[in-house]
Parts: structure tokens; C-alpha cells; sequence
């Protein structure tokens, strides 16, 4: 991936780390993902007015939120006067947090378990997920977590899958976050080295999720429409020119 597109796909927030336009990627029949339609993000409770003025200008109409009720009461979302749906689609940090009891000194396999815990156990709520985006004055739609990486990485690399994204690419768009997230938890990381591997991302991690769809799921299509009923031609037709 070219560095000046890196550089276009990062919103210029001054108040989120993550936050980037999924639109301009090429899929396998020759059309681009539209600009200016899904925006993948971290949380959006220290956005400035300048942040809340430019996302409105898109103007940014719904926002999907996958944080827990705790996160979300410790940092509340600010969102710009243009959101007519804010819906929540908790994938609760509790849920998954039963992996992480392993030897700390192990955290990148305790991730690679979360992600392949997340394909096989969330699949609810990315089927409301794709419910949602798939009607068209739904966009612009913002989705986001609270890094931005991984509950959202997930959601990314199958909304984009589902538009016809090679997986090479899916993947490039997925370790963008290794670039832009890590100054967000300095601070835990400089304190506790070894949970580095809880605060960015790993090739390896999504390649997990994609290889739990190929053996469990016989392939990433497959689990889109069987598993989370995705309308992957009707999702092409509005999403891609």
C-alpha cells in the first residue's frame, strides 16, 4: 500500500487516533468502495468541535458502537448534530476476558484466541451488523470500539470482504491500527511491556479470524451469507462503483 494513500484514509481527528475512511479499495471485479461511506474508528468521546464540524460536513448519519456498557459510561461518545441513529451492538469486554486469564508473558496467543472466539460467538451481532449497513440512508455510517482495532478490525475486514476486497488488502487495511494506535496507550505500555500485544495489532491476529472462517466456516463468503446473512451482491451494488 502506497504511503500517501495511508496518510488519506486517516481522518484529520484531533480528538481519536484510528479513525479512517474505508472507501478506495479496489475489489475483484474491477470497481472501488465508495469514498466518504464507512468510517472505522476508535472512540469518539474526546472529539473537538473542529472533529464534530467535519464529520458533519460528511454528513455523517449513523454510528454503531460495539463497546460494553462500562466502557461506554466511562467515556461517552460525542457525536456530531447529523447522527440520527447511535445503536449499540456491545461486544462486552467481560465476555472475553475469561481467555486472557493465561500467562501474561503469552498475550499475542491469548489475542489470536479473542479473535477466533469473536468469529465463532459474536456472530449475532455482526448479522445485525450487516442488517444495518445494508440500507443505503444508513451511510455515511461510523463504526468503532474503543481502540478502533480489533472488535472494529473485525467488522472492517468483513464489511470489506463482503465488497469484494482481496484479502491481501483486507489485511493491509486491518494493520493500519499498528501505525496509528499505539501513542493512544503510551502510557499503559511504557508502565506494562508485556501487554503490548493487548494495545496494537498482529498480522497474525486476523489471520486468525480469517482461518477460523476457512476450517469452520468453509471460507469467508460462506460465513458471510450462511452465518451472518449478508446479501453480498445487494451490498456490491450500493457500495462499489
Amino acid at each position: 500500500m502506497k504511503q500517501e494513500n495511508t496518510n488519506e484514509r486517516l481522518l484529520p481527528m484531533t480528538g481519536a487516533y484510528n479513525m479512517r475512511d474505508l472507501g478506495g479499495y479496489k475489489n475483484i471485479e474491477g470497481n472501488h468502495v465508495k469514498r466518504n461511506t464507512f468510517i472505522r474508528s476508535d472512540d469518539l468521546g474526546n472529539l473537538t468541535i473542529t472533529d464534530l464540524e467535519y464529520l458533519a460536513h460528511l454528513p455523517l448519519r449513523t454510528v454503531i458502537d460495539f463497546r460494553g456498557e462500562e466502557e461506554k459510561r466511562s467515556t461517552p461518545d460525542r457525536l456530531p448534530e447529523t447522527v440520527s441513529k447511535y445503536i449499540q451492538l456491545p461486544i462486552e469486554a467481560g465476555d472475553i476476558s475469561d481467555i486472557a486469564r493465561s500467562d501474561k508473558n503469552d498475550m499475542a496467543t491469548v489475542m489470536e484466541q479473542v479473535y477466533g472466539y469473536i468469529i465463532r460467538n459474536q456472530q449475532s451481532t455482526y448479522s445485525e451488523f450487516f442488517k444495518i449497513i445494508s440500507v443505503n440512508k444508513n451511510t455515511p455510517l461510523l463504526f468503532h470500539c474503543s481502540a478502533g482495532k480489533d472488535r472494529t478490525g473485525i467488522a472492517a475486514a468483513l464489511l470489506l470482504s463482503a465488497l469484494g476486497v482481496d484479502r491481501k488488502t483486507v489485511i493491509e487495511d486491518y494493520m493500519l491500527s499498528a501505525k496509528h494506535i499505539p501513542q493512544k496507550y503510551e502510557f499503559i505500555t511504557k508502565a506494562h511491556p508485556e501487554l503490548k500485544p493487548l494495545v496494537t495489532v498482529k498480522k497474525e491476529y486476523i489471520e486468525t479470524a480469517f482461518h477460523v472462517m476457512d476450517k469452520e466456516y468453509g471460507g469467508v463468503e460462506n460465513y458471510l451469507v450462511n452465518n451472518l446473512g449478508a446479501d453480498i451482491k445487494k451490498l456490491r451494488e450500493l457500495y462499489t462503483e
